[in-house]
């Protein structure tokens, strides 16, 4: 049985499955002088249709977070 936890995540990142990076974005709150960074991501077969994905603490948006990118480690 899949952990419920494993299964909400794998549900949300597959959001981007079939999605290419674009570039990479910091954004600046004028309130918060801690700045996020994110991701933007296009559609290879339609590059005017854009997902925003920004790296968080947790899924409250309580700050920035860290993404760990590992090199050909692969895995499911």
């Amino acid at each position: 049985m899949t952990d419920p936890a494993d299964k909400f995540m794998h549900e949300h990142l597959n959001q981007l499955v079939g999605w290419t990076v674009s570039h990479a974005v910091t954004v600046r709150s004028p309130d918060d002088d801690e700045p996020m960074y994110g991701l933007v991501f296009t559609r290879p077969d339609n590059k005017k249709h854009q997902l925003f994905a920004v790296i968080q603490r947790d899924p409250e948006g309580n700050g920035p977070g860290f993404l760990t990118i590992e090199k050909e480690k692969y895995g499911t």
